[in-house]
């Protein structure tokens, strides 16, 4: 398959499973592959799940220099100054449903209410989730009755807990008498992870924002990543990289397959496609 390399003009990093290996490093051969594209005026930039204060030392790391697509999509935020470019919120009511579900499921929740991450209580699954994310979590009781006393509505929630409880909990949110046009986007974005994103947020909608605001179009973008939270990305770019380890539905919609993310593929690619 052949590539015409001098078409990229930015670079679209998933962060977890893609940028970083298994212990969240970023190797040396991709920092330098990086900087040799960002030396042929390629712009360099994320597309996570995360918030603005946990992606941040990774696009320090990498020197972004484009808007950062942050929250799946739900944000696109300047990663030098953070300010919010572009916001979109769950609304109230399928915020809501979604708590109840994970309390009726017994699956922990991430709420990110502004820019705080509110959970129930501590437990061992927050303090790994802490871990991660880099960022303090905030413990306010039970979350429903919180939302209610908040004047703003969440970016998104995130449910951690067992592959099949969190498939139970997806499959009753949608069979909940919701019609399709009222209800959030439901993603898988890693093996424990459920995302209940506003509608219409995909990282795929956040590619397209961003290449709009830097005047260049999607098909000028390439884009790695290894999840489901992935896929419209993928499918966006004008080449959609799923790594070694991706998910096999994101292996089957990607224009090409790297090594894994502990196999600098993400520096594969470069070197081979789009810095020769």
């Amino acid at each position: 398959m052949g590539f015409n390399n001098a078409q990229y003009r930015l670079i679209v990093l998933d962060v977890d499973g893609t940028l970083v290996d298994r212990e969240r490093r970023v190797s040396p051969d991709t920092l330098r592959a990086l900087a040799a594209a960002r030396a042929r005026g390629i712009r360099v930039t994320l597309a996570t799940g995360r918030m603005y204060a946990s992606a941040r030392p990774y696009a320090e790391r990498i020197k972004a220099d484009a808007p950062l697509i942050l929250y799946n999509g739900a944000r696109i935020q300047d990663p030098a100054a953070g300010s919010i470019l572009y916001s979109a919120h769950l609304p109230r009511h399928q915020a809501a449903r979604g708590l109840r579900l994970a309390q009726q499921f017994d699956v922990h929740v991430n709420l990110y209410l502004g820019e705080t991450i509110c959970i129930e209580r501590v437990s061992e699954v927050s303090r790994e989730s802490e871990r991660k994310d880099g960022v303090a979590q905030v413990p306010v009781g039970d979350l429903v009755r919180f939302l209610e006393g908040q004047p703003d509505e969440p970016v998104k929630i995130l449910l951690i807990g067992p592959d099949e409880r969190l498939d139970a909990v997806a499959a009753a949110y949608r069979a909940g008498g919701l019609g399709t046009e009222d209800l959030p986007h439901l993603v898988r974005s890693e093996a424990t992870y459920l995302e209940i994103q506003p509608r219409g947020v995909t990282k795929g909608a956040g590619l397209v924002r961003v290449c709009k605001l830097l005047g260049i179009p999607p098909s000028a973008a390439i884009a790695f990543g290894d999840n489901l939270n992935d896929l419209e990305m993928i499918q966006a770019a004008g080449l959609g990289v799923a790594m070694g380890n991706a998910h096999a539905d994101l292996k089957r919609a990607a224009r090409m397959v790297a090594p894994s993310n502990d196999e600098d593929g993400v520096a594969a690619v470069l070197w081979t496609h789009v810095l020769r």
